[in-house]
């Protein structure tokens, strides 16, 4: 599948099939609760030019830049990839045309049966080959089992602060329930800002900030506005930022400076990605030092 062959796809069937339906229809515009939060009146909408604008936040795209925000920012490829994973379709098959109208199918949603302690070797030996051992894993992390479509799954789940949860495997990452940030230990000084939560359990790893620090995961890009919103809450006296070094990230990074300039001009913002600068997140970096070592 390529970029023309994406933008092609019904924004409203994509969302349908990520389990989020239309609320209402104003016009030639559809209406949805977003996907990224948990909220009460919709502000998410979809017009009839197959775009979409998030009114809460400000966000707004193609069908590119919402799987690159779903998914937390992602690289394009990698939105195509789960974009035609997603659609269950090979890229040469035909694809609708793009309608803000389309018919929304039906399609099921995960229903989670358990969330417990990490017990799965896999999944544990996963988050080795990412750098974290299984004391910080059990210590952050959870274990949820879940159904999709008749099927049984289980996964890594990262729970955000509205109830929902990020979840990942060794060949799989997305989300369960509603999308939001995530905060943990919140009351200290100084507020650590993750885009995921690999690079935050990285940080402890590499003992760049201790395990009970404040810290704030986004767990998508386009949460900029609630990670603000957050900040100003907890009231710091400094923010630093450690974000990824590719577009995606430095896009965030400036915005962000940008906002809490505004917002919050008392808090002192410290940008610590020239320590990873070779890579495109601390985590990366973490993975090629341990490679290293093991040589």
């Amino acid at each position: 599948m390529n970029i023309t062959q994406a933008k092609q796809v019904p924004l409203a069937d994509v969302l349908q099939r990520l389990g989020h339906t239309p609320a209402y229809r104003r016009g030639e515009d559809l209406w949805f609760q977003s996907p990224f939060r948990q909220e009460s009146e919709p502000s998410f909408k979809v017009n009839e030019n197959n775009y979409w604008y998030d009114f809460a936040t400000g966000e707004h795209g193609d069908i590119i830049d919402l799987m690159r925000a779903i998914r937390g920012g992602c690289t394009v490829k990698e939105a195509l990839a789960e974009l035609r994973s997603l659609l269950g379709q090979p890229a040469a098959d035909p694809l609708p045309k793009a309608k803000a109208d389309a018919p929304v199918k039906t399609q099921s949603t995960a229903e989670i049966t358990s969330v417990g302690p990490i017990q799965s070797r896999a999944l544990l030996s996963y988050l080795r080959s990412r750098g974290i051992s299984e004391q910080v894993a059990k210590a952050n992390l959870q274990e949820v089992r879940y159904k999709r479509d008749g099927n049984n799954y289980f996964a890594i789940a990262f729970e955000n602060d509205a109830g929902g949860f990020e979840i990942r495997t060794e060949k799989f990452k997305g989300s369960l329930q509603s999308k939001a940030i995530t905060t943990r230990h919140p009351g200290g000084d100084t507020v650590s800002v993750f885009e995921g939560f690999t690079d935050w359990l990285t940080a402890i790893e590499r003992h760049a900030i201790a395990p009970d620090d404040t810290v704030i995961v986004m767990n998508s890009a386009a949460l900029k506005a609630a990670v603000v919103e957050q900040i100003k809450a907890l009231a710091p006296t400094s923010v630093s930022l450690w974000l990824d070094n590719d577009a995606t990230g430095t896009q965030t990074k400036q915005d962000l400076i940008e906002m809490l300039s505004k917002d919050c001009p008392q808090v002192k913002v410290t940008d610590h990605s020239s320590l990873y600068s070779e890579f495109n997140d601390l985590n990366a970096l973490h993975m090629e030092e341990q490679k290293r070592f093991q040589r």
